[in-house]
C-alpha cells in the first residue's frame, strides 16, 4: 500500500519488524534452544537498534496528532500494544518457544493494525498529516 510522505519512514520499519516477528516464530516452532537464543538476541538487538525508536517517534508525533483530531481510542489501543510489546522485550524469559510466540503474534498483530487502522486514519485527516510533516517524522 501506497503511503504518504509523512508515514513512509514508519511504514518501512514495519516491514522489518514483521521479518522479526516471523523469525521469532520459526524459532518457538523449533525444539533447538540454540535458536531460541539465537532469535531472542535478534530481537534484542533490533529493539536496542530501531524497534524502541520507533515506538518513540510515533508516540511523539503521530500518537498526540491523532488525539487532538478526537482519535483517542486509537491513541489508546496503540499505546497498550507498545507497552505490551515492551514488556515481551523485557521478559526473563525471551528466549523460551512460548514468550518468542507470543512476541511474534503481538508484533504482526500491532503491524497489521498500524497499517490497516492507525495509518489509515492519520492519512484521511489533513491536520495530522500536517502535524507530522510539520515535525519531521
Amino acid at each position: 500500500m501506497k503511503r504518504s510522505a509523512a508515514l513512509s519512514p514508519l511504514s518501512r520499519e514495519h516491514h522489518h519488524a514483521l521479518s522479526l516477528a516471523i523469525q521469532a516464530g520459526k524459532a518457538a516452532r523449533t525444539t533447538d534452544p540454540a535458536q531460541w537464543q539465537q532469535a531472542a538476541a535478534r530481537i534484542c538487538q533490533q529493539a536496542e537498534q530501531s524497534l524502541q525508536a520507533h515506538f518513540a517517534e510515533e508516540e511523539r508525533t503521530l500518537l498526540p496528532a491523532l488525539a487532538l483530531a478526537g482519535h483517542g481510542q486509537l491513541v489508546e489501543r496503540t499505546l497498550e500494544q507498545h507497552a505490551h510489546l515492551r514488556r515481551l522485550l523485557q521478559h526473563a524469559e525471551l528466549a523460551s518457544p512460548a514468550i518468542l510466540q507470543a512476541f511474534a503474534d503481538a508484533m504482526t498483530a500491532h503491524v497489521r493494525f498500524e497499517e490497516r487502522e492507525l495509518f489509515a486514519v492519520a492519512e484521511s485527516l489533513p491536520a495530522v498529516m500536517a502535524a507530522l510533516t510539520a515535525s519531521g517524522a
